[in-house]
């Protein structure tokens, strides 16, 4: 049985895994799949899913992206995150020519093959290093972008749209697949294939797609299924005219005296801000409100957006949920497939506030270097 694991993991987690993977019983539904969770909020988890659930979304994907014989498919990132790893499966399993440029060290490490790519997997910080070698003249076959993990900014859409690329953008999770995709910038809507609904403000999806459950069966992850197989693992949401916004894991909240904060919201007040690359929302403890609203920033080279940060908080935002401060990161904290790695940002912001006080943090560099564009 195939089991995709973190190249970092120990070999001891490792052969746990695959003799975990060893004692499952065959299914009826045919070969079994192992893949593991993104731990952009918690440990990874090991997802069990056929190899049958992923090859009933092939014709649907390749229909919504507009995916055709000449394409070649690029697909950077660690292949053991799922959205990686479904790009090369679709690629494979459907003919089209592959690039698996491993772990993102930015367009300039991907080697001279990629000006062949036509199409582009990604989560939208790679995105944005994408873009940038579109202009730079570096991709000059690129034609569509598929992307996905988390919310794009607008001005990365904009910047899309300006470079003559077509967006593509969908929803999912390790264990449900996908659930919606919005194919023409007019909002997310259900995946061929997929019946969606919110209930209690939580998005449930029944589909093909989903996994059958956790290797560890004791595992308490996310995944909730009912008798009548409507599945969720936890995403807030809501429908408008038709359209899924997904507004965050509900477990990604800040409560601030009691008041609960979700930080898409945040996010979603905060990321266009002009000199913001992209924001990220924790909570710190504090001794009497219990936790407190920080927002680390990573910045645009040359700029200081605290300011018109801190005015579009006041603008935007109710008072629990305004930053008491702003770390500024040259980085932030990543996981394998390019999400970002929330448990670890809260250690860094905690760090950084040590000192104590309102106000700005900074730091210095955190994680890796980001690699110039060449």
């Amino acid at each position: 049985m195939p089991v995709v694991v973190d190249a970092d993991l120990d070999d001891a987690a490792v052969d746990a895994l695959v003799a975990a993977a060893d004692r499952l019983e065959p299914g009826t539904d045919g070969p079994l799949l192992v893949v593991q969770t993104s731990g952009s909020s918690a440990r990874p988890r090991a997802v069990v899913r056929t190899e049958r659930s992923w090859d009933a979304s092939l014709e649907p994907f390749t229909r919504v992206v507009g995916l055709g014989p000449d394409d070649v498919v690029w697909a950077p990132g660690a292949l053991s995150a799922t959205l990686t790893l479904f790009a090369a499966w679709h690629a494979l399993g459907t003919g089209l020519p592959l690039l698996a440029t491993g772990r993102w060290r930015g367009v300039g490490a991907c080697g001279p093959a990629v000006a062949r790519a036509t199409v582009v997997q990604c989560v939208p910080a790679v995105l944005a290093d994408v873009l940038e070698a579109h202009d730079a003249g570096m991709l000059p076959a690129l034609r569509t972008a598929v992307v996905a993990g988390a919310a794009t900014p607008q001005r990365l859409r904009d910047r899309a749209r300006a470079a003559g690329l077509r967006l593509v953008e969908y929803y999912g999770a390790a264990e449900l697949s996908f659930v919606a995709v919005d194919a023409d910038g007019a909002g997310l809507r259900p995946f061929p294939g997929a019946e969606v609904e919110v209930r209690d403000g939580l998005v449930h999806v029944r589909s093909p797609y989903v996994a059958l459950g956790y290797l560890d069966p004791d595992d308490a992850g996310p995944l909730r299924r009912d008798a009548d197989g409507w599945c969720t693992v936890g995403d807030r949401g809501r429908t408008t005219h038709g359209r899924l916004e997904v507004a965050g894991r509900a477990g990604d909240a800040v409560t601030v005296g009691g008041h609960t904060v979700v930080a898409a919201d945040v996010e979603a007040a905060l990321r266009d801000v002009p000199g913001v690359a992209e924001v990220a929302c924790v909570g710190e403890p504090h001794a009497r409100l219990g936790e407190r609203v920080v927002l680390a920033v990573q910045a645009e080279p040359g700029t200081d957006p605290v300011p018109a940060l801190r005015e579009a908080a006041r603008r935007a935002l109710p008072p629990a949920a305004r930053p008491v401060r702003y770390v500024v990161l040259s980085e932030l904290p990543r996981t394998t497939g390019g999400k970002v790695a929330r448990a670890a940002l809260r250690e860094v912001v905690t760090r950084a506030g040590r000192g104590g006080g309102r106000g700005t943090s900074r730091p210095g560099r955190v994680g890796a270097p980001r690699p110039p564009v060449r």
